[in-house]
């Protein structure tokens, strides 16, 4: 199948075709990720030994995996645990997990990235949340009803990565004690508060990364300390170091919201 490499760039949905290759660390994403091998299977590996090996595989988030994927293209897809429930996570996974060898299901989905690899322009007007799960997954996804006061805390990390929220910070904001915060939290979008926090600075990196600025200029705006613990956190997540990401997307196109670029030369 040919194709042409592309990253969508949503809050709460991604959407990645490149080659994985076969030389990725463990990596530990925050989100459930569906990998869809787009000529021959893709390998998933997990600690104790289990394995899954298939044209679609589905992990659940936070779990360490490798996966390997050869020369061919992947399609990868991230749906954030915040953004639906748990049953409907659970069913999600567990079913396309089941739809490997299912041929028209594989089919759905190969039709699926063959149109959007002929033309990610049209991503612009397709691709917000239903539009989004309608058209990879076939259906809407149920999201969640956050608790307000959560949803403040959400709304305010959103806004800027980078802003110094601890736990204790936010729950003088909404009034309530740190363990109470951590509950609610967790009640709320099924993610802990510190998990939430890494992988959001995590995934903003994804938004940067075509920008000129220095590995160490990126890790500031990020909110981290320095471009240790940046470089630390995204090889942990992602199986790979920062300057590597570059490499692996530099001729992707890429859509953030309605806007479709290439990925203009990096300096770090």
């Amino acid at each position: 199948m040919s194709t042409l490499p592309f990253i969508v760039l949503r809050p709460d949905r991604i959407c990645h075709v490149c080659r994985l290759g076969s030389r990725l660390d463990e990596r530990v994403i925050g989100a459930s990720v569906v990998y869809v091998g787009l000529e021959h299977d893709v390998d998933v590996h997990f600690d104790g030994g289990e394995h899954r090996r298939g044209r679609i595989v589905a992990i659940e988030p936070y779990r360490r995996h490798r996966v390997a994927g050869g020369r061919q293209y992947v399609c990868s897809i991230l749906v954030e645990p915040e953004s639906i429930t748990d049953a409907c996570l659970e069913d999600l996974v567990s079913g396309l997990n089941g739809a490997s060898g299912d041929a028209r299901a594989l089919s759905r989905f190969l039709d699926c990235i063959r149109d959007l690899t002929d033309d990610p322009a049209t991503l612009r007007s397709a691709f917000d949340r239903n539009g989004f799960d309608r058209t990879v997954f076939g259906r809407d996804l149920d999201g969640r009803a956050f608790d307000l006061r959560v949803e403040r805390i959400i709304e305010l990390f959103e806004t800027d990565v980078s802003r110094p929220l601890d736990i204790e910070s936010c729950a003088r904001t909404i009034s309530v004690t740190g363990s109470r915060f951590r509950r609610l939290f967790r009640e709320s979008t099924g993610v802990q508060f510190r998990n939430y926090r890494m992988w959001k600075r995590v995934i903003a990196c994804l938004q940067h990364i075509e920008t000129p600025a220095s590995l160490t200029q990126t890790a500031l705006d990020l909110g981290y300390p320095d471009s240790t613990h940046f470089s630390h956190s995204i090889r942990q997540t992602y199986g790979l170091p920062p300057r590597d990401m570059k490499n692996y997307m530099r001729d992707s196109v890429f859509v953030i919201g309605k806007d479709i670029r290439k990925l203009q030369q990096l300096s770090f």
